[in-house]
């Protein structure tokens, strides 16, 4: 057991150092020249990312790759609370993201679905600017669904309880 949990964070550290090598250009995610705005982040072609965002490497952690990793994203940013929130609001449909629901409060929290994958983003302001956790998991079975035309978010079905019949002594 304790041999499978060090071979599980050996490739998880080698797979994060890796992926911050990459180089590979995001239209959304980049600077006006076209060049990665943080080389760290343009493995996430999936979701935004704004502007000089510092990842914390110690606080992250990603299973997957490409628009199929799982596991937590967190970054820190200059930019204030509102306009964080704001920039989720106005930036993820652009990604394919249909918002779930969404609270604006101290620690802001939006939750986004798309496909089989679903996001919650919590916002909320640091010492120094914002803090941004993203978590990133699969829809589960009983979790929430997309129509498969890209419909609206319905909650999965659930059977209404049935009244337990006895028979009395009616008359």
């Amino acid at each position: 057991m304790r041999i499978r949990a060090v071979a599980a964070i050996l490739t998880l550290a080698a797979g994060l150092g890796l992926s911050a090598c990459s180089t590979s250009p995001m239209s959304a995610n980049s600077g006006g020249d076209g060049t990665p705005s943080a080389a760290s982040f343009s493995q996430f072609s999936d979701l935004p990312v704004p502007d000089k965002a510092t990842m914390e490497v110690d606080q992250t952690l990603l299973l997957g790759n490409g628009e199929n990793w799982t596991g937590r994203l967190v970054f820190s940013s200059w930019t204030g609370h509102t306009a964080i929130y704001d920039f989720y609001r106005a930036q993820m449909p652009g990604f394919g993201w249909q918002e779930i629901t969404s609270v604006r409060a101290s620690i802001s929290v939006q939750t986004w679905i798309r496909d089989t994958r679903v996001a919650t983003i919590q916002i909320r302001d640091a010492t120094l600017g914002t803090e941004v956790i993203i978590t990133m998991a699969p829809a589960g079975p009983g979790g929430a669904t997309t129509a498969p035309s890209g419909g609206a978010y319905s909650p999965a079905p659930a059977a209404a309880p049935q009244p337990v019949v006895k028979k009395s002594n009616l008359q």
